[in-house]
């Protein structure tokens, strides 16, 4: 049985239209050797790849909500289309959400797309990832500025690389610029997918001065160093800011959902870790 009653898992990617020829799912040899070098056990849907066996395995793990978010093309781990997230929120509407992504550096056609998916409510968050683009940028680039008063406006929280392979060189995971669109649009919900690792304690430093920011480590949780710094600023002041993510499939639901509960946090607050902060965030899905 799954450690908690009902778990909402803010970053899934199914094997499903676009995800297929993204390298979680092209290329299963980098993805199983990066699981097991973190102790964790690849999921059958990475030798099956049917979605069914993802959303049974949902069931299985007491997901109950799943995020899946789009991604815009780009040379390093290519990309999967709005259309396709929308279409497997479709077909299962009572597990997934959408998150569609928008090139940052896209000016009005960005705000464009956004707008269009304003009045859907499978459509939670917008997920912006400049550093990955074939001419990265930093999270803080002033070209962004009209997607964040966008979202900002609209009441889209942004999922935000921010953390882990953000770009080319590991300065596009460092939290500075992402505490700078923090500072500059303060009623703008910013979730650091990755969690900024591997500046774990600066991450940490900007949420606890920012109440916009969230975290969500997903894949950089368990078993990798920092684990311990994140586990420490839930139990002191981030409880109601940190997020439960799998980064499916380099992590069993499961398996992952087990040994994040087993994690030090104080059992009083697993509820909250588990489904109740996103489940408050992403709101308009519900």
């Amino acid at each position: 049985m799954s450690p908690a009653e009902r778990i909402y898992d803010i970053r899934f990617r199914p094997p499903f239209g676009g995800f297929l020829n993204c390298v979680m799912y092209n290329n299963r040899e980098r993805t199983t050797t990066n699981m097991r070098s973190r102790g964790m056990s690849p999921p059958p849907v990475l030798e099956s790849l049917k979605v069914e066996d993802a959303v049974n395995e949902c069931a299985e793990a007491n997901v109950v909500r799943a995020i899946v978010p789009a991604r815009v093309p780009n040379p390093i781990f290519d990309g999967a289309p709005n259309g396709d997230v929308l279409e497997v929120a479709r077909l299962h509407p009572k597990l997934f959400r959408a998150a569609i992504a928008v090139d940052p550096l896209a000016g009005e056609a960005a705000v464009t797309e956004i707008r269009k998916h304003a009045q859907n409510k499978m459509v939670v968050a917008v997920v912006v990832e400049p550093g990955i683009l074939s001419t990265p940028a930093y999270l803080d680039d002033s070209r962004i500025n009209p997607v964040y008063e966008e979202c900002q406006s609209l009441g889209f929280p942004v999922l935000a690389m921010g953390g882990g392979v953000a770009g080319p060189d590991v300065g596009f995971a460092d939290p500075i610029p992402l505490d700078r669109v923090a500072v500059r649009f303060p009623k703008l919900s910013i979730v650091a997918a990755h969690g900024g690792w591997p500046f774990v304690t600066q991450m940490l430093g900007v949420a606890f001065r920012r109440s916009n920011v969230y975290i969500s480590p997903d894949l950089y949780m368990l078993r990798m160093p920092g684990w311990r710094d994140y586990v420490d600023a839930v139990n002191l002041y981030l409880e109601d800011r940190f997020l439960f993510g799998t980064a499916y499939p380099f992590n069993g639901l499961k398996e992952y959902a087990e040994k994040f509960a087993d994690l030090p946090f104080r059992k009083e607050i697993l509820a909250k870790l588990f489904y109740d902060n996103a489940a408050r965030l992403f709101a308009r899905g519900e």
